[in-house]
């Protein structure tokens, strides 16, 4: 086991650190340090478990007091994995890398690498997930609090800081919303609760101010570290057999990592464009700037890979890289995701202000990362909190499409493909039975065990038609009689190819009547509501549920609509009749594959493919395209007579 610290005898002893990262994630390390390291002096610190300094070789260390320790250098590896198949490895130089996980090594951290060090630190990175903002109590908060006082002790930023603003900058390297103000907020209060009696230090270089500033510290944060918000965007994994080492990523995004500098603190070499460019880095200087880039990158790459991820899976489609395929089922997922990114993602966007240009490029960048036929990501893993993601990912769309359209009441601007993405969606997270009566409990005991965890099953495309009944699928998942054929895709979530299930999660609890007569609203989960269709789902049974899911917020988040004008409302309704109409075919048993090939050639209601409006598939509405020989009012049913729901 290495040391708790190992420095790189590579920098001399009046070398500065200038930058420190906490946290070791691969993103971390295969985006933010590389730039960093690029132009500054860079360390890498855990802050929690010793894997990462553990993963240096130290036969060579030279020793101090078992704490510290010296090595000529320090490098890491990351790989990418190249379009052609190739891969192309890097080697990431840093001049220390350590654990913060125990007492003494925290001490030696901040008493003294600190103040031998790091007296010029310009940027701290930080590693922390959503779940660890959640908290200012989480390690990495109060940890990156400790040391911003630390530094504050040791007189605030250096005389010889490179941004003209002699702010330090902390960056966060995962995507919450505004994950720079979150951290701010987290550690003033810590700062207020760890250092609160700390009064008057009165330190002008600090921003200080000797009559009102109160807690020097707080003032300190306030004046001199600037917490910037940021997008992060690069697919990673592990090079196999690396224990997650040597992070395996795609080929460097041209937006991996936006940083909202409104102040322009960030040091000035990070000014070069050229720099930026070769890192996947861009430095905006506006929120509004950010916030189009975070709307892009929701809209279009999230966007598209929710819609094109659950149909997938259900045709048992497992990885994305089978998009590069020549198949016929690859090359119709990609005409409906063009479609839906030409015809609803687009317009929607331009109508949010961004240029046609920068939404083309943005489409342009990720349409070619999503067809990396070497580097793909699981289409059960994308799967994972759907029903949610259709309003984070796909309601906007809805949204600023039924808001901004100029279009009439007659001709409601969402098309067929927008509404079978949020259909797949909802097929995904439908019960393979109602298995929530008494009777089902002891019919299906190991489903109904799963469910006491939150976990239920569901059943591919391809296991009805290959002739299996749900009662038999759901059986098969009981006794697991093809064991050796199941596969873990998340935590305590499997699917078994074979035997045709699938299990997920859902967490969307609906505000439910059980009767129009019933006085008041119960909240029962949106799965329950879905299993009862299974068996009797036509498109008007369907409507109640499917428009309650739409309007949650847990859900499509399309509530806000309801507050519209009346055209809107129109829309809204339209929009819910045809993810109905389109929902019930594919719980009757009609394959997703099969619905796209039906609008993809145009036939039946589809007289324009997938860009066809979602008017069509309301029952009872005039066909958009009449000839002399259909009969005066003549209206064509959304349903072709080939469909299994017509035997239902």
């Amino acid at each position: 086991m290495a040391p708790d610290i190992i420095i790189s005898s590579s920098i001399t002893s009046t070398d500065e650190i200038n930058s420190i990262c906490l946290g070791s994630g691969r993103f971390l390390r295969s985006v933010l340090v590389p730039f960093l390291s690029s132009h500054s002096n860079t360390a890498v610190f855990q802050t929690r478990g010793r894997n990462f300094v553990d993963s240096f070789a130290i036969g060579t260390c030279d020793k101090e007091q078992g704490v510290h320790a010296t090595l000529p250098t320090l490098e890491y590896l990351i790989d990418t994995k190249n379009c052609d198949g190739s891969t192309t490895t890097q080697s990431i130089t840093i001049c220390a890398a350590g654990t913060l996980g125990n007492s003494s090594a925290k001490s030696h951290f901040f008493q003294t690498v600190l103040a031998e060090r790091a007296k010029s630190l310009e940027v701290i990175g930080v590693g922390v997930t959503e779940a660890g903002l959640q908290s200012r109590k989480n390690g990495t908060m109060v940890d990156l609090t400790t040391l911003l006082y630390r530094l504050y002790e040791l007189g605030g930023v250096s005389e010889s800081a490179s941004s003209k603003n002699r702010r330090i900058c902390v960056v966060n390297t995962d995507n919450v919303p505004n994950n720079g103000d979150l951290i701010r907020k987290h550690v003033l209060e810590n700062a207020r609760e760890l250092y609160g009696n700390e009064v008057n230090v009165g330190d002008v270089k600090n921003g200080g101010d000797e009559e009102n500033s109160g807690n020097g510290f707080v003032h300190f944060l306030e004046k001199k570290v600037a917490f910037l918000n940021t997008m992060v965007d690069r697919i990673t994994s592990a090079r196999p057999g690396s224990n997650g080492m040597i992070p395996l990523c795609e080929p460097l995004p041209m937006k991996a990592l936006v940083i909202c500098d409104e102040g322009r603190d960030l040091p000035k070499w990070m000014e070069s464009e050229d720099v930026q460019k070769e890192f996947g880095v861009k430095i905006r200087h506006s929120a509004k700037e950010l916030a189009s880039d975070i709307v892009l990158k929701l809209r279009i790459a999230n966007g598209t890979h929710t819609a094109v991820a659950h149909v997938m899976a259900l045709s048992s489609l497992l990885n994305t890289d089978s998009l590069s395929n020549s198949p016929s089922s690859n090359r119709l997922l990609l005409t409906y995701l063009d479609t839906l990114f030409q015809t609803q993602i687009l317009p929607a966007s331009t109508i949010e202000g961004i240029t046609p240009e920068e939404i083309l490029a943005t489409w342009q960048d990720w349409r070619q990362r999503l067809i990396h036929p070497h580097f793909g990501l699981s289409t059960f893993f994308i799967t994972q909190n759907g029903a949610a993601k259709g309003g984070i990912r796909l309601g906007p769309t809805v949204k600023s499409l039924v808001r901004g359209s100029s279009c009439p009441r007659n001709k409601n601007p969402l098309n067929v493909s927008l509404a079978f993405a949020m259909a797949a969606i909802l097929r995904f997270v439908t019960p393979i039975a109602d298995c929530f009566s008494k009777s089902a409990i002891g019919q299906y005991p190991a489903i109904s065990e799963k469910m006491q965890s939150g976990i239920y099953v569901g059943w591919l495309d391809d296991s009805l038609a290959s002739g299996k009944s749900r009662d038999s699928i759901a059986n098969s998942h009981s006794m697991e009689s093809s064991a050796q054929d199941t596969v873990n895709y998340a935590d305590g979530l499997r699917y078994n190819l074979s035997e045709g299930w699938y299990e997920f999660r859902c967490d969307c609890p609906i505000k439910w009547k059980s009767s129009p007569s019933a006085q008041s609203e119960v909240e029962v989960p949106l799965q329950e509501l879905l299993s009862k269709l299974v068996r009797s789902g036509q498109p008007c049974s369907c409507g109640r549920v499917v428009r309650s899911y739409l309007l949650h917020p847990q859900g499509g988040d399309l509530g806000s609509l309801l507050d519209e004008d009346e055209k809107i409302a129109g829309f809204l309704d339209e929009f819910v009749c045809a993810v109905s109409t389109l929902y019930a075919r594919m719980v009757s048993g009609d394959k997703g594959l099969d619905l796209l090939q039906e609008m993809t050639e145009e036939k039946h209601v589809y007289k324009n493919g997938l860009a066809t409006s979602c008017i069509v598939l309301m029952d009872g509405v005039a066909s958009t395209k009449q000839n002399d020989l259909q009969p005066l009012r003549y209206r064509l049913c959304p349903i072709p007579s080939s469909s299994n729901l017509m035997g239902s």
